[in-house]
């Protein structure tokens, strides 16, 4: 048998790769191939297509870029036609995913989708599409059950692997954190600013003067997989300023603003799950560009952006669009250090790990059993 693996972007990478590793440890014999990254890679899946020079972000980048996005698609077309696999996977990024599973399914290949399209929050309409090219639809929220099943996409609620990954590193790590160099007297403010080249040119500059700002503190930035030192150092010379970039360790970097009662600066998306289990106190924040903002604004059908305030459906953590101000974010900043704002945000934080915790933590077994069994 082989699996084909399409992913668009870091966190898809990542839960590919568990779920790559996971199917391996099942059945060893299945041949894996990924448009995805070098997580999948050293999972030992052929790597066809690297995320990062795909990595798109908001109708006027996607429109700049619409030459080459094409050609990417014919690619990835091209690329399934030839490998014939038995399924392909694809992993959330519907932009782009969604036009080749309707390929997929013209050219009867089994069409799995782990990381549903977030139609409730705008686009319902999509569903029409993911019920005709969809065989079977994994979903890492609880609520997304009764909203895709209320519009005729049966689907299977697998847990959160956000949380399965916390859980995991949790498991491994030493009572005594590593504090990656790093001052552990002093509070650590972490810094998110997303995984993308525009997101992080964007945010992560007034994201470091804000931090800036507390004095007496480590800022640590969590470099993106995708990007390189070089590029981190570019934007810290353009603006003159200071903060130490660290690569793959989110986690810890996580674990130290906790342990060190420090904060963090966060761009919306995965990062806002990833840094409320960890319980650590967050300013969430995100910009694009101005016409993007305008259409999205139009679209979107719930009145929040970031992942912790959807699930609790409350304003638990701040959330400025568009207005990244440093004088909006140090405001922000010393609202949330109050012994009140501290105190409901970790109640809620509480609220929000008893919500995922509920399906338990083997996220990506349960996918890859399911994956498995529907060719038996």
């Amino acid at each position: 048998m082989k699996l084909f693996f399409v992913a668009g972007e870091a966190s898809g990478d990542q839960h590919g790769s568990r779920l790559i590793a996971k199917i391996k440890s099942l059945d060893p014999s299945i041949e894996m191939v990924a448009w995805g990254g070098d997580l999948m890679q050293n999972e030992g899946a052929k790597l066809l297509s690297h995320y990062k020079n795909r990595a798109y972000m908001g109708l006027v980048e996607v429109l700049k870029n619409i030459r080459a996005i094409k050609g990417y698609m014919k690619q990835a077309k091209a690329d399934i036609l030839a490998e014939k696999p038995d399924a392909i996977i694809f992993i959330d990024n519907p932009g782009f995913n969604l036009p080749l599973a309707q390929f997929a399914k013209k050219h009867d290949i089994a069409v799995h989708w782990y990381i549903a399209p977030k139609a409730w929050a705008w686009n319902k309409s999509r569903v029409k599409t993911m019920r005709k090219c969809i065989d079977h639809l994994y979903v890492i929220f609880p609520f997304e059950v009764s909203f895709f099943e209320g519009l005729g996409m049966p689907c299977t609620y697998v847990g959160n692997p956000t949380l399965e990954s916390v859980l995991e590193f949790q498991q491994v790590q030493p009572k005594q954190p590593d504090f990656i160099g790093l001052n552990p007297d002093k509070p650590t403010i972490a810094i998110l600013a997303g995984s993308r080249k525009n997101e992080v040119s964007t945010l992560l500059p007034n994201f470091i003067k804000a931090a800036n700002q507390i004095g007496n503190a480590n800022v640590v930035v969590a470099g993106a997989p995708g990007l390189d030192m070089e590029f981190y150092n570019d934007i810290l010379n353009t603006h003159q300023l200071t903060a130490s970039i660290v690569f793959g360790k989110t986690f810890e970097i996580l674990s130290q603003a906790h342990q060190t009662k420090g904060f963090a600066l966060v761009a919306s998306g995965t990062a806002t799950l990833e840094t409320a289990l960890f319980k650590v106190p967050q300013v969430v924040a995100y910009k694009v560009n101005k016409i993007t903002y305008f259409v999205g604004k139009r679209l979107l059908k719930i009145p929040y952006v970031s992942l912790v305030n959807i699930l609790l459906q409350r304003q638990l953590v701040e959330e400025h669009l568009q207005d990244i101000e440093v004088k909006t974010l140090t405001n922000a900043i010393t609202r949330l250090q109050t012994p009140s704002s501290l105190e409901t945000i970790n109640k809620g934080y509480i609220e929000l790990w008893n919500m995922l915790i509920s399906k338990g933590q083997d996220v990506s077994k349960n996918v890859a059993e399911n994956i498995l069994k529907s060719f038996n």
